[in-house]
């Protein structure tokens, strides 16, 4: 499938209102003021680019150590400003808020004035830059702000700035040779070195936008350079793919962010080793994903199994296995990536969120009692261990999280459709509206629901001729049945239904998903229950503390604690029967207050049955996901 440009397909509904709150009142829009040492006052591109004479950096994180590692603090405030403003930037186009678009058009234009006459964008000086021997952000730093730079672009056309891009991406590619040189053999790589490897995102991407073979090849040489070096990260190397008994050990967001590296491989060569590591590298990740679709990613894997209770996941591995999600969708057209996008963003994304609060949480578990800093409260030291609260920022470990979350979205909302060779393909679902050409004809689809908190859709087609194209609809795997109300020629594929006809001005048709619910086994053999694309959890009592307050007003760090375990430890009975009730409420309360699941658990302390009520996990603070079984 071909993806659109960016800016082409646009939220509409409680996607749009979400993320227009996120960017006005929330850190989408005010990290800057929140962290202005980070991203105002480390002007890193430009003019204080990193030297042999800078040693260290203060970047507020609370660590336990001095240890070596702490080299790559000198290059993570790349990470910071390009994620942050990447999201930054996406937001503002897809809500089309004409302050916010000043303030990215300026960015922009900063960020093309810092390019130096031989094409070179980034965060190091002449003494440094593609002369490494040790752990460095070189590719990290032009990755995390090309990816930005090119959604600009998609969405204006300004070839100015794909002119620039790609003078600096030929400057890296000249820099280091393809088949003639060794980015990835440095001593001691640790994280930037590792994030390097999402380079293949940028040339993955050139590609599609040019045609030019020369970027995949490029991103093919890289993976395999990747795999030929003693790394931090080994997750991704094909050696270990091909081990039957190994499990994924590394950094999360490392982890799942390779994927994507692989997956161009993969789908670009005709050499069958990358699509046996591909196949493998996805057998493996199951054993890492916990009901809501959250990926182990606390912050190490260490070959864990998930678990409901113990494992929790960093929003980076949500956000970049969701990204990679999409990579997957896009280069193999199989619908269960997309099944698995909806089902990671509108549980694990959504609920590693604060429900009322400009806030996320860095580390999150579905099953989650309190949210204290760490999950282990007897062992843990509190003072190192804070990754599990709401904060706007998390500036006391890392302000990664926060830029992620606020790209999570639009990576969503650009793969809710795409082109495909007889038409337009409509992978993902939930209000929206896509403006492209088909045919050389302009068209609109635009699809009006409530979608997850309803099933039902109606699409609205406009164009101005009569235009003959197809319209595939992905069948979801939780789906019982699919009703469509149309005139169009109907052809089911399986995993997507066709629609065919001429379409013109004022088109539409309808589609209904019929679904129940459904208890699933998580892989500690508990149990889950979920009602569509949602998962749902039984939320618990708690208090939150205030344990810090910004100077930017309605920001605020969080501790919960719960008020009452009475619930804690219900069991779900054999012979579950669900009752769904919805409840019509305004867009902002949907998470919270349109669905609830009512159902009856076990109370082990006297073997009854109580009546509860289960809600989204996406509405929730404190929660229980999966329950043990009545024996």
């Amino acid at each position: 499938m071909e993806q659109l440009h960016f800016g082409e397909i646009k939220p509409k509904g409680w996607i749009l209102e979400q993320m227009s709150d996120d960017l006005k009142e929330g850190y989408v829009g005010h990290l800057d003021k929140l962290v202005p040492d980070l991203i105002v006052e480390d002007d890193i591109y430009g003019k204080d680019r990193l030297t042999k004479k800078v040693k260290a950096k203060d970047v507020g994180a609370v660590t336990d150590d001095n240890g070596e590692w702490e080299v790559q603090f000198l290059w993570w405030n790349s990470e910071t400003q390009s994620n942050w403003w990447d999201g930054l930037i996406r937001h503002a186009i897809l809500t089309e808020d004409k302050e916010a678009l000043e303030k990215v058009r300026k960015y922009v234009e900063n960020k093309l004035a810092t390019q130096d006459p031989d094409g070179y964008i980034g965060v190091y000086a002449d003494d440094l830059r593609y002369g490494h021997t040790t752990e460095n952000g070189e590719l990290w730093a032009q990755s995390s702000l090309f990816r930005g730079l090119l959604a600009y672009y998609e969405a204006y056309g300004d070839e100015k700035i794909l002119d620039a891009i790609e003078k600096a991406v030929a400057l890296t590619m000249k820099s280091y040779p393809i088949n003639n040189s060794t980015p990835f053999k440095v001593d001691k790589p640790y994280a930037g070195v590792g994030h390097g490897l999402t380079f293949t995102d940028v040339l993955d991407r050139l590609y599609q936008l040019t045609g030019k073979k020369e970027y995949l090849d490029y991103a093919i040489f890289l993976y395999d350079d990747y795999n030929k070096h003693k790394m931090s990260e080994v997750d991704i190397q094909i050696a270990n793919l091909n081990d039957k008994d190994f499990r994924f050990k590394g950094h999360g967001v490392h982890t799942y962010e390779h994927l994507r590296s692989l997956t161009v491989a993969a789908q670009h060569s005709n050499d069958p080793k990358y699509k046996k590591a591909l196949t493998s590298y996805l057998e493996k990740l199951e054993y890492t994903l916990t009901p809501s679709g959250g990926p182990i990613g606390d912050e190490w894997i260490f070959g864990r199994t998930s678990d409901s209770d113990t494992t929790g996941y960093e929003y980076c591995s949500i956000h970049e296995l969701l990204d990679s999600y999409t990579v997957l969708l896009q280069k193999t057209g199989e619908s269960k990536w997309a099944d698995k996008i909806e089902w990671l963003l509108y549980n694990a994304g959504q609920g590693a969120r604060h429900p009322h609060e400009h806030s996320i949480a860095y580390c999150k578990t579905d099953n989650s009692r309190h949210m204290l800093g760490a999950i282990d409260l007897k062992n843990a030291d509190l003072k190192h261990h804070n990754r599990y609260k709401y904060s706007p920022a998390h500036q006391d470990v890392a302000v990664c999280c926060v830029p992620n979350a606020g790209r999570i979205y639009p990576y969503f909302v650009k793969s809710m459709m795409m082109k495909s060779y007889d038409g337009i393909t409509i992978n993902l679902y939930g209000p929206s509206e896509m403006e492209t050409a088909i045919n050389g004809n302009p068209i609109s689809i635009k699809q009006n629901t409530i979608y997850p908190f309803e099933h039902k859709i109606q699409f609205d087609i406009n164009s101005d001729v009569e235009n003959e194209f197809a319209i595939s609809l992905r069948k979801p795997s939780w789906a019982n049945d699919v009703k469509v109300n149309t005139d169009a020629q109907i052809v089911d594929h399986g995993d997507y239904i066709t629609l065919s006809k001429k379409w013109t001005k004022g088109d539409h048709f309808e589609v209904e998903f019929e679904s129940s619910a459904k208890v699933n086994t998580d892989h500690k053999g508990k149990k889950y229950v979920s009602y569509g694309p949602l998962v749902y959890s039984l939320s618990l009592e708690g208090v939150a503390k205030e344990i810090k307050d910004f100077e930017e007003e309605g920001f605020r760090d969080l501790h919960y604690n719960v008020t009452s375990d009475k619930h804690v430890n219900y069991v779900l009975p054999k012979q579950s029967t669900f009752t769904l009730k919805n409840n019509k409420v305004n867009d902002e309360r949907l998470w919270t207050d349109a669905l609830f699941l009512h159902t009856k658990l076990v109370n082990p302390k006297n073997n009854t049955l109580q009546e509860i009520k289960l809600q989204p996990m996406g509405g929730t603070v404190l929660r229980i996901v999966s329950f043990q079984e009545e024996k």
